[in-house]
C-alpha cells in the first residue's frame, strides 16, 4: 500500500487556584459537562484522564494528539484547554491563539459535528477573533470544508502527518522489507546475549530511568535543540510522576544491570498504541532497533496499530520513520477562517 494514501483508522491535580479560561457557568459534578450555553474551558490537568479518554478513544482516529496523555504532558507547550458539552469534547490550544485566531482542534463527539463547529465560531467571535483549526485529520478536514463551503482555507502540513504501523510488523520485523531490521535485532542478542534484559517499566525503575534520560541529555545539547530536550526532560518525569494514573506501559532495557535505553507509551484506543518515547544509548549498536520491537511486543500486541508520531520535517528522521514501512499516513490539516472577526 502506498503510505500517503489515505486509510480509515480502526480506532498535579487541579489545584484550588486553577485558571478558568472562560467561566460563566457551573460543572456539573456528576456528568463532567458544563450547564451554559457558552464554551467553558478548563486546563487540562493529570487528574482529568477518565473525563478524556472516552472522546480521544472514540473519536479520535488514532491520532496522538487526540490523547489526555499528550494534552496534559504538553500543557507547557500548548495549553490545552477543555469542555465537555452535549456530547462533544471541545478542545482550545490557549497558548497558539494570538491577536487574530483562537486556536483548537476538532471537536470530538457524536451529534451534529456542523453544530459543534459553529459552536465553536460563536466561542472566537465572543473574543472578537477569528478560528484556526490546526492538526485536524482528513475526515474532519473534508466535514468542515463540506458544511462551511469558502469558509475557511485548509492546507495539509505534510510535517504533522502520523506514522502508523501494525503492531505485528514492528513487533517481529518479518518479511523481506524489514530483513535488514530483523538482521540488526539479531546481532545486538548475539552480542550482549544473556548480558541484556528488557523488562516492564515499574516505579522501581523511574529514578534509574530519570538519571539516564539525564545523561541522554547532557550527550545531546550541543547537537539538539535545548530548550525542547529540557521541555522534554520535564515531560518525562511528569508522566513518570504519573505513569499508572495516565495507563502508561514501557520498557527498560538493561545490560549488565545498568539501562542504557526505555520506551514507553500508551494506548490511544482498543486498537492503536501511541509510542511516546524512546532514547537509547547510542554507543550501542542497534539499540534503537531493539527498543522499538520490545516495546511493542510486551505492550501493544493487542492493539492493531502502532502510532509513531510525526517526523516534524525533519529529513532524517522522516527517512527513518519510513524505512519501518508504514501501513499509512494519518494525514493532518490545518484550517484557518478567512475574512474578518
Amino acid at each position: 500500500m502506498d503510505p500517503l494514501e489515505y486509510y480509515p483508522s480502526v480506532l498535579f491535580d487541579r489545584k484550588n487556584t486553577f485558571e478558568v479560561i472562560k467561566f460563566v457557568g457551573v460543572l456539573n459534578i456528576e456528568t463532567g459537562e458544563q450547564e451554559s450555553q457558552d464554551l467553558e474551558f478548563l486546563p487540562v490537568t493529570w487528574s482529568d484522564y477518565e473525563r478524556i479518554y472516552p472522546y480521544t478513544s472514540a473519536y479520535g482516529e488514532g491520532s496522538c494528539q487526540h490523547s489526555p496523555v499528550s494534552m496534559a504532558s504538553l500543557a507547557e507547550k500548548y495549553g490545552d484547554a477543555v469542555c465537555m458539552r452535549d456530547g462533544f469534547m471541545y478542545t482550545l490550544r490557549s497558548h497558539l491563539c494570538d491577536d487574530e485566531y483562537r486556536v483548537y482542534l476538532a471537536p470530538l463527539g457524536s451529534g451534529n459535528v456542523a453544530e459543534a463547529f459553529r459552536r465553536i465560531f460563536a466561542d472566537a467571535k465572543k473574543f472578537g477573533k477569528k478560528v484556526k483549526f490546526v492538526t485536524l485529520t482528513q475526515k474532519y478536514a473534508i466535514r468542515l470544508q463540506e458544511a462551511f463551503p469558502d469558509r475557511f482555507e485548509i492546507i495539509e502540513d505534510r510535517n504533522l502527518a502520523e506514522y502508523m504501523y501494525r503492531s505485528e510488523k514492528m513487533g517481529f520485523f518479518p518479511g523481506g522489507m524489514l530483513k535488514k531490521r530483523r538482521n540488526e535485532v539479531n546481532a545486538f542478542w548475539a552480542r550482549y546475549g544473556e548480558r541484556a534484559a528488557v523488562t516492564r517499566i515499574v516505579p522501581e525503575d523511574y529514578d534509574d530511568i530519570l538519571a539516564f534520560e539525564h545523561r541522554w541529555l547532557s550527550d545531546n545539547l550541543d547537537s539538539h535543540d535545548g530548550n525542547a530536550l529540557e521541555r522534554e526532560e520535564r515531560m518525562i518525569r511528569s508522566q513518570l510522576m504519573n505513569f499508572d494514573r495516565m495507563h502508561l506501559s514501557g520498557i527498560v532495557l538493561r545490560i549488565d544491570g545498568e539501562i542504557h535505553g526505555f520506551g514507553y507509551g500508551t494506548k490511544l484506543s482498543d486498537s492503536c498504541y501511541d509510542a511516546i518515547v524512546e532514547k537509547g544509548d547510542r554507543s550501542i549498536p542497534h539499540i534503537y532497533k531493539v527498543l522499538r520491537q520490545e516495546a511493542v511486543r510486551q505492550c501493544a500486541l493487542d492493539c492493531d496499530l502502532v502510532n509513531a508520531e510525526e517526523d516534524l520535517g525533519i529529513e532524517g528522521l522522516r527517512l527513518l520513520k519510513y524505512s519501518y514501512q508504514p501501513e499509512f499516513l494519518l494525514r493532518k490539516y490545518i484550517a484557518t477562517e478567512r475574512g474578518k472577526a
